[in-house]
């Protein structure tokens, strides 16, 4: 089979000069290559590259390779356009006060897809945070990659250095890969919201493996349908036409995504999902790793009363906190899940040397969950001090909540601390957020906003069946702390926690209708 000139290695396509007029080389074409990928300068040359990457139309295809660093002030990709760089030293530096997008489609639109068959790799894509404002007027938030209305796209072996806003901003989209992305933030700039990869809808089939680096917001976002929608007086759900995202971005359903390789360095924030009122289903992410500082993993409809989530599984979690805090509209957590969620399953996560006791799994008053599944917690504490909190904090409506092989070490305990599940009328939290935003709980100006949110602060705990089964635990007061609402049933099984005060404890008007107990320690006191 004949190679694909579009896809020859760096090797080939920079070995001898082309005389397929679709291959493109930068230098040889009168670029200046006079700038640096990390510190810009240089000969503006937006209009020699554009002139390059508009030809795609009429070729029928193009590849542009880049033998050097390049300063432009935004450019355009058309369909069947594939833009190579040699290495990472090649690539684009965003000039001061350019205000658009590095990249961006030729023809973004937030419903049909007109641009397909996009192609990068390699080089490095640097943003010029400090020297561009945070919004355009279409666009919405300054990117670095503004893709609206794409199909068969591929980021390959790419760095992404100092967006304003997003380093990828991706909605209304179909069979895209992204991978071995690199995000790099020396510039932190406030307000940030420099997100990494930020996926909005509609879009089916999104792979994203291998994602390194170091984000000021959300490191992986898959906000399907964020604020750029709302319920208007008549309760319909709609798109606003003008909000901070900009005319050209979608929202939608998505399905089929598969996260597989995140390593986070110091990150805010590291994934985020959102969904409000548009289906998020067959989600896979597996393998997040490194250092955050206050949010592990926000599933939420943003404070909102509807979500329409199907099927998110999560596996092999291991992520560290690290001090100072970011933020303090809401505390840290691991996981915290709210809204309408089918099925939610989190599989081998870790706590390795925690810093303070913010749960790992934060169910919120809002959540009405189907079944959540917790195999595989490993907690690892050598903290003296360990405060009263409990590792599962669940707060909401859940149908089916299994936890199962659990470890809890705790080698330096200096006693009896917290439990493994507790539930709480506790609603300090949600309360402090709702009035610090109040703009989200009353918006005005028609649209509905949150008004079901006060009912939360009241609403009790509900879990009809509860199911603990092969936990190894040391250091715990109770293995259920049950102090608020009504639990269905429990049932426990292969518990081994030497020095527990109570298997279960039950506070208040707490009740539990069915409880069944086997196999527990002897060592547990009654």
């Amino acid at each position: 089979m004949k190679p694909d000139p579009l896809f020859a290695p760096p090797a080939a396509a920079s070995s001898a000069p082309s005389s397929d007029a679709r291959i493109v080389i930068a230098g040889e074409a009168g670029a200046r290559l006079d700038s640096d990928v990390t510190i810009g300068g240089g000969t503006d040359d937006t209009a020699l590259i554009q002139g390059i990457l508009d030809c795609a139309p009429e070729l029928g295809a193009l590849k542009l390779v880049v033998d050097g660093a390049i300063l432009v002030r935004g450019l355009k990709v058309h369909s069947n356009t594939t833009i190579e760089c040699l290495n990472r030293g090649c690539g684009f530096f965003l000039a001061d006060g350019a205000n658009q997008p590095l990249i961006a489609n030729a023809t973004p639109q937030p419903e049909s897809r007109a641009d397909r068959n996009l192609s990068f790799f390699g080089g490095t894509y640097n943003g010029n945070a400090a020297h561009q404002d945070k919004f355009h007027p279409d666009y919405g938030w300054l990117t670095a990659f503004a893709l609206h209305g794409v199909e068969q796209v591929l980021l390959c072996d790419v760095s992404i250095t100092n967006s304003r806003t997003f380093a990828v901003y991706l909605t209304n989209w179909r069979r895209v890969v992204l991978e071995n992305i690199y995000i790099n933030l020396d510039d932190t700039l406030t307000p940030s919201n420099q997100d990494g990869i930020h996926v909005q809808g509609p879009g089916e089939f999104l792979s994203i493996r291998n994602i390194q680096g170091h984000a000021w917001d959300d490191l992986v976002a898959l906000n399907i349908d964020d604020l750029q929608a709302d319920w208007d007086s008549e309760g319909r759900f709609v798109r606003l036409e003008e909000s901070r995202f900009g005319r050209y971005a979608g929202i939608g359903p998505v399905s089929d995504v598969e996260i597989d390789g995140v390593q986070a360095d110091d990150c805010a924030q590291v994934i985020r999902v959102l969904s409000r009122g548009s289906r998020l289903d067959r989600v896979s992410i597996r393998n997040v790793k490194g250092t955050y500082r206050d949010f592990g993993v926000w599933i939420t409809p943003y404070f909102r009363e509807v979500s329409n989530i199907g099927r998110l599984e999560f596996e092999n979690i291991d992520l560290r906190p690290v001090q100072p805090r970011s933020y303090n509209y809401v505390p840290p957590f691991l996981f915290w899940l709210a809204g309408k969620i089918e099925h939610v399953v989190l599989k081998n996560i870790s706590s390795h040397q925690a810093i303070d006791d913010r749960p790992l799994v934060w169910i919120q008053p809002d959540a009405k969950i189907d079944l959540l599944r917790v195999q595989g917690l490993h907690v690892y504490d050598r903290r003296p001090e360990i405060g009263r909190a409990s590792l599962i904090r669940a707060d909401g409506r859940i149908e089916l909540l299994q936890v199962r092989d659990v470890v809890i070490q705790r080698p330096q305990a200096a006693s009896q601390a917290g439990s493994l599940l507790a539930t709480s009328m506790d609603r300090s939290a949600l309360k402090a957020f709702m009035e610090a935003r109040a703009w989200i709980v009353n918006p005005g100006n028609g649209w509905r906003g949150w008004p079901e949110g006060a009912g939360y602060l009241t609403a009790a705990p509900k879990i009809r069946h509860l199911q603990i089964a092969e936990v190894v635990a040391e250091g715990l007061e109770h293995v259920v702390d049950h102090q608020a609402g009504v639990i269905d049933r429990l049932d426990m099984d292969r518990v081994s926690a030497p020095g527990i005060l109570e298997a279960v404890h039950l506070a208040g008007e707490a009740s539990i209708q069915t409880m069944r107990m086997a196999s527990i320690s002897d060592e547990l006191v009654d």
